[in-house]
């Protein structure tokens, strides 16, 4: 009976464009297999972790992307039957991120050429597999070829050739020629958009101040968050490294008028049952409205460190849709029992999902939602204004102790507006409740000004042991005068760009 079974051609279509609604999830597949092929190479000895790389060029005058990854590669051997195999995988959910055996020829329905390029350790050859994405689509129009099933269409736009290759070399290339304008694959801008919200990245340090608090909890809490080195560029001399797009300070409201910053990081642990299911965080800032940066709202849901689904996934655990809008925060997902859907936009509908929704609805949906109401009825209270605004001015100062002064005039004011600050609070009178806050935000303004003073972490101290005295005298006059005339935002710009400038001459 098994022979009498065919697999129809327009299995392919639904399997390709059918199955992504957005043509940029081909990204996501892609890197997904090099982070698996990247961590084989580690465990195999063949790299050391910080060797790791993936290359992802876009080049859109070229109409050209590549991904290339410096992991295991495939064995010459194994090639072909794994790149030509649809929906059939060796990998397994439990320890792979792409284990469905499909991802691999999604870049089929927006190239006219799709081509794989491998090699494995000890091997003299590399493998290319080449498909005619352009024969393809004529081969799939409905009404013709109607003789062919899914087998023989593959047949017909495949091409296998083998080169010589160094023995040492591993390596894994998808490159995909004569893109499509209308997929917006080869807008850089959205792609590093893209790809910076989905990709297992760590977090840029100066732009999320609290990356080594989340590190830490974890670890702590024995879950290893994996992050992977991906640089993109519009060729390979231009690759700059890609960073999650979390931000501690940011935009509220849909018309981004409201500076807000998050204060505190709340994480908070999920486990069912007895079992473990889950790790997470969330920004605590003013709650001042919806978030207006796309890329970092929404509680984001994460397993092996890559986004499944999009910003609004877990819209469903607070009772106000509308709040997940106000969020900035990750949830990574440890247990195995749940597992990504095909699309990788959902998890399967099973009973482990269904515990889990419910344990952040009843969890932390409520936590959030709570503080959200809390912090609008705050808001009209005018004593709760004034310690709101003292607390931000508190973490303000806390921040630019950690990435340096301008100039003695910039940490002079600072400390002005500090005591200011110290002084307002103390003549203002709160309700009886807000007494103990006061008491506690007075003791850390206190701290705060003690910091601030002591503090010596000037930028132009950032600049290279070599560089010359008369340099660093110059680049400290040139601070002073920047700081008494000009805004600080334009200030730091200046700053930083002199201070990587005289570095860069230095390196």
């Amino acid at each position: 009976m098994a022979e009498n079974i065919q697999v129809g051609k327009y299995t392919l279509e639904s399997l390709t464009t059918g199955m992504y609604s957005d043509p940029k999830i081909i990204y996501r597949e892609y890197i997904q297999n090099s982070v698996d092929a990247l961590e084989m190479a580690v465990e195999q000895n063949l790299l050391e972790r910080q060797g790791m790389r993936i290359d992802i060029v876009v080049d859109a005058e070229a109409a050209y992307i590549s991904i290339c990854d410096n992991g295991t590669g495939i064995p010459s051997a194994n090639a072909v039957s794994t790149l030509m195999n649809i929906g059939s995988s060796q990998k397994r959910h439990t320890n792979n991120r792409g284990f469905r055996g499909i991802g691999r020829l999604g870049g089929m329905s927006y190239c006219g050429k799709l081509v794989f390029t491998t090699s494995a350790e000890g091997e003299s050859i590399k493998t290319i597999v080449e498909f005619d994405c352009t024969k393809l689509r004529k081969l799939l129009v409905p009404g013709a070829n109607e003789d062919m099933d899914l087998a023989a269409v593959l047949e017909a736009v495949t091409t296998v050739s083998h080169e010589d290759e160094k023995k040492e070399r591993h390596y894994f290339t998808v490159e995909l020629y004569d893109v499509s304008d209308f997929s917006d694959l080869l807008n850089i801008d959205a792609a590093r958009s893209y790809i910076s919200q989905v990709a297992p990245l760590p977090y840029k340090s100066r732009q999320f101040f609290y990356s080594p608090d989340l590190h830490r909890f974890l670890d702590e809490n024995g879950y290893e968050v994996e992050e992977f080195p991906i640089f993109l560029g519009e060729s390979a001399l231009e690759l700059k490294p890609v960073y999650k797009p979390n931000r501690h300070r940011y935009h509220s409201d849909r018309n981004k008028k409201k500076n807000d910053e998050i204060l505190k990081v709340k994480t908070f642990r999920v486990e069912i049952d007895g079992e473990f299911y889950a790790l997470g965080w969330y920004g605590v800032g003013n709650w001042l409205g919806s978030i207006s940066e796309h890329e970092i709202s929404g509680m984001r849901v994460r397993k092996g460190n890559i986004l499944i689904g999009d910003n609004r996934t877990l819209n469903g655990i607070f009772k106000e849709v509308r709040f997940n809008g106000w969020t900035q925060g990750e949830l990574f997902i440890v247990t195995d029992q749940l597992i990504p859907n095909a699309r990788r936009d959902d998890f399967e509908q099973n009973e482990a999902y269904y515990k889990l929704i419910h344990a952040l609805q009843e969890g932390v949906g409520a936590e959030i939602t709570k503080a959200i109401r809390e912090a609008s009825m705050q808001r009209n209270d005018v004593s709760a204004k004034v310690i709101n605004e003292v607390q931000q001015q508190v973490s303000d100062a806390l921040v630019t102790v950690q990435e340096g002064f301008n100039s003695s005039v910039d940490k002079g004011r600072l400390q002005d507006t500090l005591v200011a600050a110290e002084e307002t609070l103390r003549r203002t009178k709160v309700r009886e409740e807000l007494n103990p806050k006061k008491e506690e935000l007075q003791k850390q303004l206190e701290k705060t000004i003690e910091t601030v003073a002591d503090s010596r972490n000037y930028k132009m101290n950032q600049v290279n042991s070599g560089v010359d005295r008369k340099s660093r005298r110059i680049l400290e006059i040139v601070s002073n005068v920047l700081s008494k005339k000009l805004a600080k935002p334009l200030v730091d710009d200046i700053i930083e760009e002199i201070v990587t400038v005289l570095n860069g001459k230095q390196g």
